[in-house]
Order: C-alpha cells, then structure tokens, then sequence
C-alpha cells in the first residue's frame, strides 16, 4: 500500500464512530500511562531519559487505524498528560510534535501490514533514528541543557533507550495474536 493512500485511508477511519471509540479509549490509555507509568533515569549526570510504556497504545492505534489516528492519540495525549499533570520542565511544543511524529511512523510501518518483525523493527529504528535520539535529543538541549555539549545528551539518551527499543519491539510482537483478532472483528 502506498504511503500517501495510508494515510488517506487513516482519515476515513475518523468517520467510524467504532474507530473514534477504540481511539479515545486507546488516548485514555495513553494519558494514564504517560502520567503514572513513567521511570526517569536520573543516574546521569543531566536527566534527559525516562522510560514510559506509552508506546502500547499508539501502537495498537498505528495498527488498527493508522497514521493519522495514531499521530493524534499520541499528540493530544502527550498535552492532555500535559494538562492533567505539570511537569517541572513545563509544557514544549517540540516534545508534542515529536510524539505526533512518532505516531506517524509507526502507523505507516503497521497500518494495513503484517504485524511481523521486520515491519516492527523498522517502525521502531526510524522512530529512533528521526525522533527519539534527534529531534526529541535537540529538544531537551536546545530548551534545558545548553551547556552540555548535544553529542553527550544523545549519547546518555541512546544507552538507555536503544536497548528498550528491543523491549518494546518485543512487547508490540507479543500484541500480534491479539491485535489480528481485534482486526478481523472491526471490518
């Protein structure tokens, strides 16, 4: 499936009211285990890591609805987290716009495919690649850690979460038997 009809065929599931159900319960989810699940690792010298499982969710979203769907579960959720819990760094657009962009990628590596490994991992390495330690990395240091030097903040952020990405790829696996049988109910 082409990227551009991937997306095109995400929008018209948010004219489902099936899909508009599944995703505000996936944004619930998303909302509850980004204020309650998280584990910040502050054992480095700058705290610029922290580890959340708020991947399920939009994940499950990217599979089931796509692109578009998940890109909005992930951004609303990351502002609602937001709204509901202040964090001491306050408020940053450009975290919220890397969590949309997350969810982009994994939809356009989930929707509509095989829920194999290889698609998984290639969903996760370019969430690595072009979110988690870039975009998300020059985040954090352009805003709180300027005076450390960008390289050491990817590389701190990189120890931790490029071995969870292994974790993670395991767990969305792990959702396929399930996610396969959600998938065949809701057509």
């Amino acid at each position: 499936m082409s990227f551009i009809k991937k997306f095109a065929d995400s929008s018209k599931e948010l004219g489902n009211v099936r899909a508009l159900a599944v995703c505000a319960m996936m944004l619930a989810l998303r909302v509850v285990l980004g204020m309650f699940a998280n584990l910040s690792l502050n054992f480095f010298p700058i705290p610029v890591v922290k580890i959340n499982p708020t991947f399920i969710p939009i994940a499950i979203t990217a599979y089931l609805f796509g692109p578009v769907c998940s890109g909005i579960v992930a951004g609303v959720g990351d502002i609602l987290s937001y709204l509901i819990q202040p964090t001491a760094f306050g408020f940053t657009p450009g975290i919220t716009a890397c969590c949309v962009l997350e969810g982009v990628i994994y939809g356009v590596f989930l929707y509509k495919t095989e829920l194999n490994l290889k698609s998984i991992i290639l969903a996760k390495v370019f969430d690595l690649l072009l979110c988690t330690l870039t975009l998300y990395s020059f985040v954090l240091w352009f805003l709180y850690f300027q005076t450390t030097p960008i390289y050491m903040v990817m590389l701190y952020r990189a120890a931790v979460l490029v071995p969870f990405a292994v974790i993670e790829v395991l767990v969305i696996r792990a959702l396929k038997h399930p996610l396969e049988k959600v998938s065949k109910i809701k057509t």
